[in-house]
């Protein structure tokens, strides 16, 4: 008997709804497949490093760069800021704000400061291609040089290949050549703006008129400092840690503050009875936290004491007398200060060049015994002698330095160190011999200090203080009118590749 024609329908209507899920889930299936093999395939090529190295990220007048290149300037300007700021290690730049007024991040910053770098230079390598200029001598010996380092650098590092370290080092696909592209850019940029730069001769009244402008910055401000501080120690006198609750550490940094405050006024008071700082000094010696005499600075460094404003205020007078107090919450400082003068700098600055001959292997605080000074002087001796047996000139006193000098921050630039004032810290025979003001160009002396003995080539004296400051900020000021120019007379856009950057 055949089914009833009702019973036939439901069967078949069962059948084109399980048809009809089967559909469904088939095609579910394969959507869900089709997204994991596309997730597949752009995870491999956001590996392989194709868009990174391919994506425009920065175009200036029709020179293209990737993210690698601005990650390299990115990853520069990071190792550069990561000394002076306080980055968290454990948490993201995209979370750390730079700026709390605008809420930029410290990743957008360096990404936007990694770019303008990059349109910069490349817009001044191109302007100095266009006017025909090429790298000086001495630039292509650095760049070659730096080439050379990268060639073999890899190796004390310890990476197992020259790759492996650039990658490490400026990203993760960063190549050779590309590495080396940039560094070209960068010569030549930098070779063509100081020969701009260079060319730009300033009148005596763009120095007077800007000294005039910026003296609360340029000007000496000479002044004596007496702290306290009152800080609870955190370890006993044998180094052991002290456990105290917190409550109980409140308690005792407010009595501190209250010795160390009272410590400090009665020190202003007997300066403002006669006293001499340099005798308050000795008689506080073990209470200060510390004291400088008659200290030296400029306006733009005081104004970061929590007294600057009592120095560069223009009614100050010598001797007059302030107590400043910088409470930072874990600690509470007192600063007895004396105004002594403010003047514009008219010391001449003075530039020599000197070889060292280390006295002993030079450890940390080893002191050197008399021996090894003695056998330092015999070859500082010999090697003076060298010299004045040739031909006794600057130059072969630079190669006589750059071959024997124990003192490898000046060695590779035959021992030059300028800008030396009275007040300039080094170690103190080798800073006076070099302000003596009957020193003359060409002298040559050996000279004892507490590292060995030092063949001292007196070069020249020099513009004095303000001016050398003066100066240099008025080339900083020509170098970003320079700069902005040359970026602005050309075609700077920025493309996708600009959200490639990556941490």
């Amino acid at each position: 008997m055949s089914a009833s024609p009702e019973k036939k329908a439901g069967r078949d209507d069962k059948r084109r709804q399980e048809e009809q899920k089967d559909q469904r889930t088939m095609a579910l299936y394969t959507t869900i497949g089709v997204v994991v093999v596309v997730a597949a395939i752009a995870l491999m090529i956001w590996n392989s490093g194709l868009l990174q190295r391919n994506l425009t990220a920065l175009e200036v007048n029709g020179t293209k760069h990737s993210a690698v290149d601005v990650q390299y300037y990115y990853t520069t300007l990071y190792s550069r800021l990561a000394s002076q700021y306080a980055f968290m290690p454990d948490t993201s730049l995209k979370k750390q704000v730079y700026d709390e007024e605008t809420g930029q991040t410290w990743f957008d910053y360096l990404k936007n400061e990694a770019a303008d770098a990059l349109a910069t230079n490349t817009a001044l390598a191109a302007r100095a291609k266009a006017e025909g200029f090429t790298l000086t001598e001495e630039s292509k010996a650095e760049l070659d040089d730096s080439i050379a380092q990268l060639n073999k650098m890899w190796v004390g590092y310890g990476y197992t290949t020259r790759d492996a370290f650039i990658q490490a080092s400026f990203g993760p696909y960063m190549t050779y050549d590309k590495l080396v592209s940039l560094f070209e850019i960068e010569y030549l940029a930098s070779d063509y703006a100081n020969a701009k730069l260079d060319a730009i001769d300033h009148p005596d009244a763009d120095f007077q008129t800007y000294y005039q402008e910026h003296a609360d910055s340029l000007d000496t401000i000479v002044y004596t400092q007496l702290a306290f501080r009152a800080q609870v120690p955190t370890t006993d006198a044998e180094g052991n840690p002290i456990e105290m609750t917190d409550e109980e550490k409140a308690a005792q940094l407010e009595t501190l503050k209250g010795e160390q405050k009272a410590l400090a006024e009665e020190v202003k008071a007997k300066l403002e009875g006669g006293a001499k700082a340099e005798d308050i000094a000795k008689e506080y010696e073990n209470k200060l936290y510390s004291s400088a005499l008659s200290r030296r600075e400029l306006g733009s460094n005081v104004s970061y004491s929590s007294y600057a404003e009592w120095l560069l205020d223009s009614s100050r007078r010598a001797g007059d007398i302030t107590l400043a107090e910088n409470d930072t919450g874990s600690a509470c400082y007192y600063y007895v200060a004396i105004f002594e003068d403010r003047l514009r700098d008219e010391e001449p600055t003075n530039t020599v060049r000197h070889l060292l001959v280390r006295a002993g292997t030079g450890a940390s605080g080893e002191t050197p015994t008399q021996e090894q000074y003695d056998e330092a002087e015999t070859k500082a001796r010999e090697l003076l002698n060298q010299w004045k047996a040739g031909e006794a000139t600057e130059d072969s006193f630079v190669q006589l330095v750059s071959d024997n000098s124990d003192d490898s921050g000046s060695a590779s630039n035959g021992g030059l160190i300028s800008r030396i004032t009275s007040s300039s810290n080094y170690v103190e025979a080798f800073r006076d011999w070099a302000v003596d003001s009957a020193r003359k160009a060409g002298d040559v002396e050996l000279v004892k200090t507490e590292y060995g003995w030092h063949i001292m080539y007196y070069v020249e004296s020099g513009d004095p203080v303000w001016r050398l400051d003066v100066g240099s900020s008025l080339r900083s000021a020509d170098q970003e009118k320079l700069e902005a120019d040359t970026v602005q007379s050309m075609n700077v856009t920025r493309g996708f590749g600009m959200n490639l950057i990556t941490e």
